[in-house]
């Protein structure tokens, strides 16, 4: 064997190896595609979670509101029973002589102080009696 075979095989060997390191290394290089696989696999997971997570708040959400609009509801409807309560009790038992206390209706009491006559819901004789004293 002479030199040049020998430095020709060494140069040939160099290269094959450089040639195998580059290509093992690119297989193994952080971002190759399997890593990126890993990442865009965990980030999917990491999104249906997060997805999961505010399909649940959207729906606590909701039965919050719902809760919320069948209990004023209720509520609505209790007022309007205790407005029917008294004004048959006003009708049945007042002295209907005097200006009117209730309105007619239970939503005249929600249009404002504007819509409706000047009288003392509550002390409806203490109303009287001033305009006794003028």
């Amino acid at each position: 064997m002479t030199t040049t075979t020998i430095w020709t095989l060494f140069a040939l060997g160099v290269v094959f190896a450089a040639l195998i390191g580059f290509a093992i290394g690119r297989r193994q290089a952080p971002g190759g595609t399997v890593q990126l696989k890993e990442l865009e696999d965990q980030h999917e997971l990491e999104l249906q979670q997060k997805q999961l997570e505010l399909e649940a708040y959207q729906q606590q959400v909701h039965e919050h509101y719902n809760k919320t609009a069948n209990l004023f509801k209720g509520m609505a409807g209790s007022y309007k029973e205790l407005f029917d309560h008294l004004s048959i009790g006003y009708e049945q038992l007042g002295d209907l002589s005097d200006q009117r206390v209730l309105p007619e209706r239970a939503g005249a009491l929600l249009d404002g102080p504007d819509m409706q006559p000047k009288s003392d819901f509550m002390n409806p004789r203490d109303h009287d009696e001033d305009a006794f004293n003028r």
